[in-house]
C-alpha cells in the first residue's frame, strides 16, 4: 500500500504541476487576448511542447540526475566505470520513472487541445521544425543537467547546485516574449532555456524563421558536447570509494 500510495502522489504531483502552468496562462488570458506575443492557443501549443520535453525527462534522466551527488559522494560510481558502458550513459540513463508515462500522455492530450485551438495551418516544414526543435529541447535540458551534476565532483554535496538549477528552470517556463532582446539572446545562446520549449514551439507559428532554427540546432550540438567534454574533465577529479 505505500509504494502504491506513493506511486500515486507521483503521478498527481506532475498533473498538479501541469495544471498550476496552465492556470497561470488562464488567468492572464481572463485580462489581455495576447500574453508575450502568443495568443490563447499558442500558449497551449508551447505549454504542449513544454510538457513533452519536460515529461520525458522526467521519465528517463530526473532521477539519475538527482542521485548522481550520492553515487560520487558513496563511491558507487566506481561500479559504473566497471561496466563496458559508458559511464555518463550509465549514470543519467540507468533508472526509468515509470510514475511520468502518465504526464507524458497529459502532455500530448495538452498539446492536440493547443492544435484544436489552433486556427491557422501549420505546414510540413513547420512539423519538421518542430519535431527538431523537441529533439533539440531534451538535448539541451538533458546537457543543462549534465553540467550541473558533475558539479558533485567538486562540491562536498552537490544538492544545492541542482536546487538552483531547477530555480532558474523556471525560466523555461515562460515564453522568451515576456524578456527584452538583451535577456532573450542570453536564454537562447549562453544559457538557453528558451530552446527547450519556447523557441521549438515557435516553429509551428508563422514568425518561425530558418535563422532561429540553424541557431537552435547549432547551439544544441555545442551543448551536447560542451557536456559530454565536462563530464570526461570532471570525471578526472574522482578518486572512487577509497577518497
Amino acid at each position: 500500500m505505500e509504494f502504491r500510495l506513493h506511486y500515486a502522489l507521483q503521478v498527481m504531483v506532475d498533473i498538479i504541476w501541469c495544471a498550476v502552468q496552465i492556470g497561470f496562462f488562464e488567468v492572464m488570458f481572463m485580462y489581455t487576448p495576447a500574453f508575450a506575443g502568443l495568443s490563447r492557443s499558442e500558449a497551449y501549443l508551447f505549454l504542449g511542447t513544454l510538457f513533452i520535453v519536460d515529461s520525458f525527462n522526467m521519465m528517463l534522466v530526473a532521477s539519475n540526475f538527482w542521485h548522481f551527488p550520492r553515487h560520487v559522494n558513496t563511491g558507487e560510481l566506481d561500479f559504473f566505470l566497471l561496466k563496458p558502458v559508458s559511464p555518463l550513459f550509465l549514470s543519467y540513463f540507468r533508472f526509468i520513472n515509470t510514475a511520468s508515462m502518465v504526464n507524458v500522455g497529459v502532455s500530448i492530450i495538452i498539446f492536440i487541445m493547443g492544435l484544436l485551438m489552433h486556427d491557422q495551418s501549420i505546414s510540413a516544414l513547420q512539423w519538421i521544425g518542430w519535431f527538431v526543435g523537441l529533439i533539440c529541447g531534451s538535448i539541451i535540458l538533458i546537457s543543462l543537467e549534465t553540467i550541473v551534476g558533475n558539479m558533485s565532483f567538486f562540491f562536498v554535496n552537490a544538492s544545492g547546485v541542482q536546487s538552483i538549477f531547477y530555480a532558474l528552470y523556471q525560466i523555461a517556463m515562460r515564453p522568451d516574449g515576456i524578456y527584452n532582446s538583451a535577456m532573450r539572446r542570453i536564454f537562447i545562446t549562453i544559457f538557453p532555456l528558451s530552446l527547450i520549449a519556447s523557441v521549438p514551439s515557435s516553429m509551428l507559428f508563422n514568425t518561425a524563421s530558418l535563422e532561429m532554427f540553424m541557431i537552435m540546432v547549432i547551439v544544441t550540438i555545442i551543448m551536447a558536447i560542451t557536456s559530454v567534454k565536462f563530464f570526461s574533465f570532471a570525471l578526472t577529479r574522482y578518486n572512487g570509494a577509497s577518497s
